[in-house]
């Protein structure tokens, strides 16, 4: 068996509880998956049937125990994969995965040990993420297996000071400057206190073309299946632990186990994509009530403002969503403000959403001096606008690619460009069409923008990750251009024929996957039928960007942000204005410079500073008279990278 360098500190296997005890030969009867169905609303688990045509209990199930140390730093699992071959093919093996090995700088996560209940078989690691059961006898179509693996793992580190805004805004700069793009965003780590276990577990591996995927050609987006599994963790953690999963808790006490006491929680989650888990001592939450659903806001107690901000936020969103898409599965969403790094404003799970630490207070905001007024003053305008956004798009991800799921591999457009778009939905229903529109170019669009800004070229939308190279074609092109083609249909065929194909979308494919372009066939019916057709070509293979979404303006992009925040600087777009000066700035991010920062062309930065300094009426003095501290080139390359809003 394979070991890793760094989980050569950890103690001696630690006695989990979990499943049942296990006999070499012994019959192995199978799982009851309605023990499985707590976390349904109640009509999801009267028809579970309907959405399982091979059996509910033909749906993999992985049963997980799971044992953090008191640091926070390492964890065990015990896990048991009940797995039934629907591939129609005979396997001689069965792949899993444990996808927070596909990224970072080395594997954190090692096999102990696995064997195989009621049939032969070897459990090996291949590769950093990929281990293999291979099976004595062959699994033929519809047969059935239960593998059990031992895994430890260790938790990253992450500084405090990493996790806020300016930190993280240079931080995400530095990568996309030096291509150094690995989607490590953190979720398998630890941070004063906070723990964050997701990818932590091994799950059975995509198939493509009747072979197993054992790797990935890019890390960029999200890792992971599409498939819908059932899930239930017995966590274990120190007394004094809060605990927040995606799922329903169905257990949680503090009891003796062994010579201490531990803090004790089992969750179930079927019908779900993926599973997580956030651990803290410090953590607190407040709840609403939206129908039978149960929203959760989990946050620090500094942080209770924008933790209660943030619950009104996802309920409101949860609100909108269910009238404009359909129901919502499960009885509990959770939102949780967590130490996300890498540039990621919010991470989704099924019912489960992390919020990025540097959007909250105690997160540090975008600090004081000139990028304070930028924001509105002390911080409030341009954050309170971000983790709005990002929360509402994290909640449109209950639906894409939750509730209906796609392949985020080979068309990550799917989810992501449908989730914009669902984000700006959510603004027009609930603020008008103003400040859609405003939140439309600022927050969608500008990814667009600082693409071609930045040189990438426009390019089609519907392609694999592995194809966009630069991660500014990425994030340009599914989370900029992609969302508009949903505009430009909805505005062509209107509202009552939009949101009446989204419904029938989401019922055909509740709980399933989704082939790509599904949506669009939807709308395309009818009379409208040549028009969606030209426009999903047009937005989504052809190159028409520039000339449908403007070409690059960055007074027009920078004024979208600063509205009136800083007064005077606010108008004109001549050389000292916000516009002339601005223009200064980003043509010098676009002349390139490698990871160690800002290069900014030869341009004088003093001239910048002091373009930026006038015209800010009383807030000059206070907010942008100090060209360094908060004003330095790094604090504004971090501003830029924000306004770019990867999440």
């Amino acid at each position: 068996m394979r070991r890793f360098g760094l989980l050569l500190t950890l103690a001696a296997v630690v006695t989990l509880p979990g499943p049942a005890p296990e006999g070499a030969a012994q019959p192995t009867e199978w799982y009851d998956a309605s023990e499985l169905l707590e976390n349904l609303r109640p009509e999801d688990r009267r028809q579970a049937t309907t959405y399982a045509p091979h059996g509910v209990d033909a749906i993999t199930f992985y049963d997980m125990a799971v044992r953090l140390t008191p640091n926070h730093r390492f964890f065990y699992l015990r896990e048991d994969i009940w797995y039934t071959n629907l591939t129609g093919e005979t396997l001689s093996e069965v792949v899993l995965r444990v996808y927070a090995n596909a990224v970072g700088d080395e594997p954190r996560v090692g096999l102990l040990e696995g064997r195989c209940f009621d049939r032969e078989c070897t459990v090996e690691e291949e590769g950093r993420s990929t281990i293999t059961a291979r099976l004595a006898q062959p699994l033929r179509p519809n047969e059935r297996v239960r593998i059990r693996v031992r895994l430890r793992g260790a938790l990253t580190h992450i500084d405090p000071q990493r996790t806020g805004m300016m930190a993280q805004a240079m931080e995400s700069q530095r990568n996309i400057q030096s291509g150094n793009i690995h989607g490590d965003y953190g979720l398998l780590a630890e941070s004063a206190g906070t723990a964050s276990l997701g990818n932590f577990y091994a799950m059975i591996a995509a198939r493509r073309n009747g072979d197993w995927v054992r790797s990935d050609a890019s890390t960029m987006g999200d890792l992971g299946t599409g498939d819908i599994s059932h899930f239930r963790a017995q966590i274990h953690a120190a007394p004094g632990s809060r605990v927040a999963v995606s799922g329903h808790v169905s257990t949680e006490e503090t009891r003796l186990g062994g010579r201490r006491p531990v803090h004790h929680v089992v969750a179930v989650s079927g019908f779900s994509r993926n599973f997580a888990i956030i651990v803290s001592n410090d953590l607190v939450f407040e709840e609403r009530a939206v129908g039978d659903v149960t929203v959760r806001s989990w946050f620090l107690q500094a942080d209770r403002s924008e933790g209660m901000r943030v619950l009104d936020i996802a309920a409101e969103a949860l609100g909108i969503y269910e009238r404009r898409f359909g129901r919502y599965p499960y009885r509990d969403l959770d939102l949780v403000e967590a130490p996300l790094v890498g540039g990621a404003g919010g991470v989704e799970f099924s019912g489960l959403v992390t919020v990025a630490k540097m959007f909250y207070p105690s997160g540090g905001g975008m600090g004081m001096g000139i990028l304070g007024a930028l924001m509105g003053g002390q911080g409030g305008g341009m954050r309170e606008a971000m983790i709005e956004f990002v929360t509402v798009h994290e909640v449109a991800h209950q639906w894409w690619h939750g509730l209906v799921g796609s392949d985020s591999r080979l068309h990550p457009f799917v989810d992501e460009s449908l989730a914009q778009f669902s984000s700006v939905q959510y603004m027009r229903d609930r603020y008008g069409d103003d400040r859609a529109e405003l939140e439309a170019r600022r927050q969608v669009a500008s990814n667009y923008h600082m693409m071609r800004m930045q040189g990438v070229e426009d390019g089609a939308v519907d392609r694999p990750v592995s194809d966009f190279g630069h991660p500014m074609a990425y994030a340009g092109l599914v989370y900029g251009k992609g969302a508009f083609a949903y505009r430009e249909v909805q505005k062509a065929i209107g509202d009552a024929a939009f949101f009446g194909a989204v419904q029938r979308y989401v019922r055909e494919n509740r709980f399933g996957v989704a082939p790509p372009r599904a949506l669009f066939d939807r709308f395309a019916t009818g009379r409208h039928r040549n028009t969606v057709r030209r426009i999903e070509r047009r937005w989504l293979d052809q190159r028409h960007g520039d000339d449908d979404l403007g070409t690059a303006n960055t007074g027009s992009l920078m004024a979208d942000w600063l509205g009136g925040g800083l007064g005077g600087l606010g108008g004109g777009q001549g050389q000292n204005g916000v516009g002339g000066v601005m223009d200064q700035l980003f043509r010098a991010l676009g002349a390139g410079g490698g990871s160690g920062g800002l290069n900014l062309g030869g341009i004088d930065l003093n001239q910048l500073l002091q373009g930026l300094g006038q015209g800010g009426g009383n807030n000059g003095g206070n907010n942008g008279g100090n060209s360094g501290g908060n004003g330095s080139p790094a604090n504004l390359e971090g501003l830029l990278r924000q306004l770019r809003g990867t999440r």
